[in-house]
């Protein structure tokens, strides 16, 4: 097939004679190639441009001319056919057969009609009929496009546009028609109708409001969802600025922001500090203000620069995160701010410290004395609606401006941000106190309703003369807490630095401790215990601690520290376990009828496991329980006299003759009804009321507990006798046994062994 670029001059020109003859040089120029290959520069938009401006189509009748309208044909990528200006078929070109399925036989002869619908015939008709009667060539203007439905050879037709001229072959006036196959322009029509109805049919289906604004926060579009989010309809946003949809000063605040959302792209956002979500408060039509979410898309080039913005109501969200917050930084059953709530609190008040402003502040550190036994007494619900008034209590005794918290447990701290001097802490305290010991009336399964007391101890730190972070004031007050219950209880402390000193001191004695529990540093000295006549019955083991293997630590010293910190725990294990292998040792060595009486902390006692770890001691030494005292303070059973009850009888039924002896007797108040439940051996009655026997009162004690005694058919044992005038006066009311110094000081075992030798009577 000829090619020639010389048909770019052709289309140009519209004029076919201008085409050189074939065999001359056809390259082409750089334009030439380049605009011929733009489907723009097709035949049909050419043509109409010339004939708009008032060309046309000239034909010679030269072999040139032939040439040229030949290479017309094989080239142009529009579909053309020749006609006799009756209709008839002269020529069809390779792009007209190759788009409607004829091959060009089947077309050169045929008429025209054959192609065309009937009820389109007649109007195509009359066009042809207005180049035959025309005298002269007739070039149609851009209404002389004729629109028609064009029949394809599958059976098939497709919408076309057909442009008519006439031109002279020299053999008479023909037709040429430029038809275009309107269907790939319809179908990109259906494309973007379809893509715009999808963007529609999308945006409806989302629920929060979709606007797209021009630079001048214009709305373009918003979709329904508006009304759902705002209240408005759609026709009422549509042209309005989208500032009407916020309060002004919040629109204006974040006015610039929105701008540069315009000509910054996702991509590009975080780099410069753009978040991809703006929190801001909405103006809604009928609900006032809401607070909203905004998150933007790409800006486009749309009749301007444009921007997609999606805005949702995030008001149940909002309520949800107070919600959890207020779980997160609340203790659930007082609804007392918790520690996250309290290091919140704190941390926001020392961004402007009250000092600086010449004020002051304050921490409460505030515990409970006594709560546990009404937990284990009365039960959890109990204990729980104990703690659940004492927060009511708390709160009634401080300012609005302060604030309360739970720790957890019976732990409680106040927080006063603002005071003017240490006094006014102090009253603080005093009230809290006073509030608190008012009698409770709590639910019980057996009673109903009990009125019960407890006590509280509460530590004062002052900001900034206690500490000027959380941390330092927090410890602080801890420390001044601890002091209040080492003090005697149910009283307040302001901290200084001399607690600070006892508190570091106490904390170095801590480690000390747990050293010297893996060093060995501490032993077991037994002292005698006698009856009247001065005959050894047994020893009480009493523990010793050799401190750096030099300084003997007497346990006042030590144990109400290893109780407090735990320590009593190992080390109570470890006395059990080196009393009876002492025991059995002397067992070993003859001296079978003696008993060890081992005292028993209170926080051994209470550990659920009581029982079991006794039990493995006694039957790892492989001794005889019958040898064996426990020693308890009568205010350890009265923490929980019913569970005392209980674990007593559990280590009676194992061990039956097993002895049990109430220590310190006469200080803790028991109630007779429960001394009467507990399966008592005997009685020590305090050393205190022993060594005051001058004053008629602690007589009168000494001689009811002797008397309670007897007439339980219990054992009295009177420690701490060092006179022979104590002496005399226990053995003259027949107290079962004694012991102090009088009889002798504690002995370590080796000692203890030499002496027991040293008795025996001679052989």
């Amino acid at each position: 097939m000829i090619k020639s670029s010389g048909i770019e001059s052709l289309l140009k020109s519209i004029s076919f004679s201008d085409v050189p003859p074939r065999g001359e040089d056809q390259s082409p120029d750089s334009d030439s190639v380049e605009n011929g290959s733009r489907s723009s520069d097709s035949i049909f938009s050419q043509l109409l441009e010339r004939i708009v401006q008032g060309g046309g189509v000239k034909v010679g009748t030269s072999a040139d001319a032939l040439i040229s309208m030949e290479i017309l044909l094989e080239n142009c990528p529009d579909a053309i056919l020749l006609l006799t200006s009756g209709g008839e078929i002269t020529e069809a070109n390779p792009a007209f057969c190759s788009m409607y399925g004829y091959t060009r036989s089947e077309l050169v002869g045929a008429p025209i009609f054959k192609l065309i619908p009937e009820s389109y015939r007649k109007s195509f008709s009359d066009r042809l009929d207005q180049f035959r009667t025309t005298e002269a060539n007739r070039h149609g203007g851009a209404d002389d496009i004729i629109a028609f439905r064009g029949l394809k050879a599958d059976g098939t037709s497709d919408s076309m546009d057909c442009l008519l001229s006439s031109f002279d072959d020299g053999e008479g006036r023909g037709v040429i028609a430029v038809i275009r196959d309107l269907s790939f322009d319809r179908e990109i029509l259906d494309q973007l109708r379809a893509s715009e109805d999808h963007y529609v049919a999308l945006s409806e289906t989302i629920t929060e409001a979709i606007f797209r604004l021009d630079e001048d926060f214009r709305i373009l579009f918003v979709n329904s969802g508006v009304k759902n989010t705002f209240g408005f309809e759609r026709d009422e946003l549509v042209g309005r600025s989208f500032m009407r949809l916020f309060p002004e000063e919040v629109f204006r605040r974040h006015e610039d922001e929105f701008k540069k959302y315009f000509v910054i792209d996702d991509l590009d956002r975080s780099a410069v500090g753009l978040k991809r979500t703006i929190e801001l408060i909405g103006l809604t039509k009928n609900r006032g203000v809401a607070p909203m979410e905004m998150s933007f898309g790409n800006s486009k080039e749309f009749r301007g620069r444009t921007l997609t913005c999606i805005v949702r109501d995030i008001t149940q969200r909002k309520i949800m995160e107070r919600r959890l917050r207020h779980l997160a930084y609340h203790d659930k059953l007082t609804g007392l701010g918790n520690r996250d709530f309290f290091n919140e609190d704190i941390k926001e008040m020392l961004k402007e410290p009250p000092w600086e402003r010449g004020d002051l502040a304050a921490l409460l550190f505030i515990d409970l004395d006594g709560f546990k036994n009404i937990n284990d007494t009365f039960g959890h619900a109990a204990g729980d609606e104990l703690l659940v008034e004492t927060a009511r209590r708390i709160r009634v005794c401080l300012r609005d401006s302060d604030t309360a918290y739970r720790f957890g447990g019976d732990e409680f701290v106040a927080l006063l941000p603002v005071i003017r001097e240490v006094r006014d802490a102090a009253q603080v305290a005093e009230r809290i106190l006073h509030a608190i010991r008012e009698l409770y009336e709590l639910p019980t399964q057996v009673q109903g309703q009990a009125r019960v007391g407890v006590g509280v101890s509460i530590g004062v730190a002052v900001m900034p003369e206690h500490g000027i972070t959380a941390e330092e004031a927090t410890r602080s007050a801890d420390i001044a807490m601890y002091c209040s219950k080492e003090s005697g209880k149910n009283r307040y402390t302001i901290f200084d630095e001399s607690l600070y000193a006892r508190s570091t001191q106490n904390w170095r004695l801590e480690q000390e401790m747990r050293s010297a529990l893996v060093k060995g540093e501490f032993s077991l000295h037994y002292q005698p215990i006698v009856d009247a006549e001065g005959r050894i019955l047994g020893f009480e083991a009493l523990i010793r601690w050799i401190r750096d293997g030099k300084e003997v630590m007497p346990p006042p010293a030590f144990i109400p520290i290893a109780e407090e910190n735990g320590i009593i725990l190992p080390l109570g294990a470890w006395v059990f376990r080196r009393s009876m292998a002492d025991r059995k040792r002397l067992e070993e060595r003859g001296f079978r009828r003696l008993y060890f009486s081992v005292n028993v902390s209170a926080k051994q006692f209470e550990r659920g496991d009581f029982v079991e770890s006794l039990t493995d001691a006694i039957d790892s030494a492989r001794i005889d329980a019958a040898h064996l005292t426990l020693e308890l303070t009568e205010t350890l059973l009265m923490r929980d006299p019913r569970d005392a009850v209980r674990k007593i009888a559990a280590i009676k039924k194992r061990y039956p003759k097993i002895r049990l002896s109430i220590d310190d007797f006469g200080t803790g108040y028991s109630s007779l009804s429960y001394l009467s439940n507990l399966p008592v051996d005997s009685l020590k009655i305090d050393i205190s009321f022993v060594r005051a026997l001058h004053r008629e009162q602690n007589r009168k004690v000494v001689n009811a507990i002797l008397n309670l005694a007897d007439s339980m058919s219990i054992d009295v044992i009177a420690e701490g006798i060092e006179t022979a005038s104590q002496r005399s006066y226990f053995r003259e009311r027949r107290c079962h046994a004694m012991q102090g110094f009088l009889f002798g000081r504690a002995l370590p075992i080796d000692e203890l062994e030499r002496k027991l030798d040293s008795l025996r009577p001679a052989t």
